[in-house]
């Protein structure tokens, strides 16, 4: 017989009223959001682990969902925003905005995200169970490390966060389902990889539906997935069983784009931070020269900068200004100085370039090669989405960035070069004017030297102005052959590709650049900076991934919609409807319970769907006489269903009132084969209401032991939150700042009668908290 025994573990109060609860299955944790649109994740005893706040001013939480190894939180809110937080430190791992799709955002807000679902495919994927060598690519490459220059931004909000996840979530297949606006169902692989997006009546055959998605549960083996929703127009509830097999049938396929995309946007995430650093570098070059150059600039016409130095070059002499500045201002320490800053500026961006942009680079180009390889085998991909042409030109666009990089580097070297030359030059012009000897070796310049000085001086201090700025702000000098590249425009000095190793190649190697659609010509993108290089590969890649050219109706179709409920008057779902869903493993089948409590609250619908060997229903509507309740004096009348949940494949929580005490709660667990064998098979293809006035309300209450209720005294409670897997219930009371947690399936002789007592958890002593917290200590300890 089921243990039905309950111990009161906490009683707690809050600041603020508690909206959604939802327990992980995985840990001790719950997570619950309030009516300010926090989220807040406690432990077991109600230890606070974190507090997340609302993204936005006035946004609410619409729904939640554990991943299953419990490790990140799927957030949804009201302004149709989907947030995947890791739970070790809040951190945001993904983000979806499904808000775009709507012309305006007071649109979506009518509907939100309705249903969040994280559902685990039974069995471990076969590309999981044993090493293969073929798919290390750890053999071939380097892991490109993070930036780490003193030009990075120090935020914690830009922490490695999409590494964490640990190899284990990857064993098994998940899917992260998203229900929202009009009934738009989205679908992503590991909650990482966005496999395509559905539209409810692509399965009602009503194109003009319009649907708002209650709950959403797939199979085991994802082969079946059940969707609860409300058809707006009608006011009915209906239940769609949808042949989802494609899902099974290629999880192995579907779990190895996902991997191979998600390790594709981690190097896209790290080249983004990379460029960033490099666009610092630069940046603190041009503010060095204009720190020791802006006051002499100031004073002299625009171009003059350049033009005494020229002279000072040709001629040997400095302007009166010039000397004054190059012995007063910028002296031969500080010219050490200056140069020293400029050196390291410049070597820093070597470095990100060979050894981080490279890298990136060639990871890059190995992992989207390996996904064109799979789509070279129609078969097993193309119902995937997977485009060979656009994953082919993805691999191009990757070649022509690494390329860009090798350009870029060349500049750098001759940038460096001709810096170096500059400064040389400059600290043996100051000595001189300072009448102080030189070593001869440093004197020598030789005509080479002076060709670098002149390139260097070239275009050197090009202003940019911007007339909307005042004047006074300063000269912007601009070493345009190698900043060019950093900027989101066409190359103004173009590289000379005589000395570019690819070019050379295809030179010799003529026959390569035929019936190749990886090989590029150089000449198609020389006008290209290295930003625009990035932005045309990002481009290419998304389009790998782009979910909206994908049609995923053609690979899942309706078997059966079923008519449930109608209701008399338009339904406020989030007020008034209650609604649970469960796959049972062992039997093979869907279970859903339904309660109206607006309308007829002492009714609960159930509908069981076999899909084991052939599709077969039953269904019947049931309620519970106060007879439940031995002591109760109300005879003949039905008690009104408050909330209800499943707690297992097993059991489902009820929560009743009582029938004669105000502040008092009925918990029930209702043995699930009770129900089943009171409920009678229906036609699927039946077009009529099941839930209707033919079928006989069935009274539990005699066929129910004693042992599954237990009445709750001081707490008028309105919602639970209940989890089999870690045997724990929560209940909310009606003003929604006070809740109770309970164990459960404690045995009879440890349950402590005196949690159902009339004093107040508040008034316990100090001693006797001591003495519950010892006899909990071997509960699981969550840490991180």
């Amino acid at each position: 017989m089921y243990n039905s025994g309950m111990r009161q573990m906490e009683e707690r109060h809050v600041a603020n009223q508690i909206d959604l609860m939802i327990w992980s299955h995985r840990l001790d944790l719950i997570a619950i959001s309030n009516l300010k649109g926090e989220v807040q994740v406690h432990r077991l005893h109600w230890q606070k682990v974190w507090s997340l706040p609302p993204p936005k001013e006035n946004t609410k939480v619409d729904s939640m969902a554990w991943r299953p190894d419990g490790k990140a939180l799927a957030i949804g809110y009201n302004n149709g925003s989907v947030y995947v937080i890791d739970i070790e430190d809040k951190s945001v791992i993904d983000k979806y905005d499904f808000v775009q799709e709507f012309k305006d955002e007071t649109e979506f807000k009518k509907y939100g995200i309705s249903c969040i679902c994280w559902a685990l495919k039974s069995g471990t994927l076969e590309s999981t169970t044993e090493y293969n060598i073929y798919d290390d690519s750890s053999l071939f490459l380097q892991n490109p490390p993070m930036p780490n220059t003193s030009y990075k931004t120090q935020n914690t909000n830009e922490n490695d966060t999409e590494f964490k996840d640990s190899s284990e979530q990857f064993n098994q297949l998940n899917l992260l389902i998203v229900a929202y606006g009009t009934g738009t169902i989205f679908i992503s692989v590991f909650g990482r990889h966005p496999y395509r997006s559905v539209h409810l009546s692509q399965f009602t055959n009503d194109p003009q539906g319009n649907y708002k998605i209650l709950d959403i549960q797939l199979s085991d083996d994802f082969s079946i997935m059940q969707v609860l929703y409300l058809e707006r127009c009608t006011n009915r509830i209906m239940v769609s069983i949808i042949n989802t097999s494609v899902l099974s049938a290629y999880s192995e396929e579907l779990s190895i784009v996902a991997n191979s995309q998600i390790q594709i946007y981690q190097l896209l995430s790290r080249l983004t931070r990379t460029m960033k650093a490099v666009t610092e570098a630069w940046e603190h070059i041009l503010l060095e020269m204009d720190t020791k150059m802006a006051l002499y600039a100031s004073t002299v016409p625009e171009g003059g900068v350049s033009a005494d130095l020229l002279e000072l070059l040709m001629l040997g002499v400095p302007s009166d200004d010039l000397e004054g500045f190059l012995l007063r201002d910028l002296t031969a320490k500080g010219l050490k100085k200056f140069g020293t800053s400029v050196e390291l500026s410049y070597s820093t961006i070597q470095k990100l370039v060979l050894k981080k942009l490279n890298i990136i680079g060639q990871n890059l180009v190995y992992h989207l090669s390996e996904l064109r390889g799979h789509a070279k085998i129609p078969d097993r991909y193309k119902i995937l989405g997977l485009d060979e042409q656009k994953v082919t030109a993805a691999v191009r666009a990757c070649f022509a960035f690494l390329n860009k990089c090798l350009e870029l580097q060349q500049v750098i070297d001759v940038s460096m070069r001709n810096y170096k030359a500059f400064f040389r030059w400059l600290f043996v012009v100051i000595v001189r004017l300072l009448d102080e000897q030189t070593p001869s070796e440093i004197v020598k310049i030789t005509q080479q030297e002076l060709t670098h000085i002149a390139d260097f001086l070239y275009n050197f201090d090009n202003v940019q102005v911007d007339t909307s700025e005042s004047i006074d702000k300063p000269v912007k000098f601009n070493l345009e052959r190698l900043g060019q590249y950093l900027q989101d425009q066409e190359l103004t000095i173009l590289p000379d590709n005589d000395d570019n190793p690819w070019h050379k190649i295809l030179k010799e190697n003529l026959c390569l650049s035929k019936d190749n659609d990886t090989i590029f010509c150089i000449d198609e993108f020389k006008k290209y900076s290295l930003i625009q290089q990035q932005n045309h590969m990002t481009k290419h890649i998304e389009e790998v991934f782009d979910i909206h050219h994908k049609d995923i109706a053609q690979n899942f179709s309706a078997l059966f919609n079923i008519k449930c409920y109608d209701a008399d008057a338009p339904l406020e779902v989030e007020d008034s409807f209650k609604t649970s869903q469960i796959f049972d493993v062992d039997q093979q089948r869907f279970m859903m319970a339904l309660v109206n409590t607006k309308g007829n609250s002492q009714i609960l619908y159930f509908m069981s769907v076999s899909v084991k060997e052939r599709y077969s229903a039953s269904t019947c509507q049931y309620v519970f006489s106060t007879s439940l309740l031995k002591d109760s004096s109300d005879q003949g009348e039905n008690l009104e269903i408050l909330d209800i949940q499943f707690y297992s494949s097993e059991n489902l929580s009820l929560l009743l009132k009582h029938p004669s005490s105000e502040d008092s709660t009925v918990f029930v667990q209702l043995p699930l084969i009770v129900a089943i064998e009171s409920a009678s098979e229906f036609n699927m293809k039946c077009k009529n209401l099941i839930f209707n006035q033919y079928l006989p309300h069935t009274d539990l209450a005699p066929l129910l032991d004693p042992s599954v209720y237990k009445v709750m005294e001081k707490i008028y409670g309105q919602k639970i939150a209940v989890s089999g897997a870690r045997k724990v219930a929560v209940v909310l009371s009606n003003i929604q700042r006070k809740v109770k947690i309970f164990e459960m399936e404690i045995n009879s002789e440890e349950e402590d009668d005196d949690i159902f007592d009339s004093t107040s958890q508040s008034n316990i002593t100090q001693g006797e908290t001591s003495q519950t917290s010892d006899k909990n200590s071997t509960r699981e300890n969550i840490s991180f």
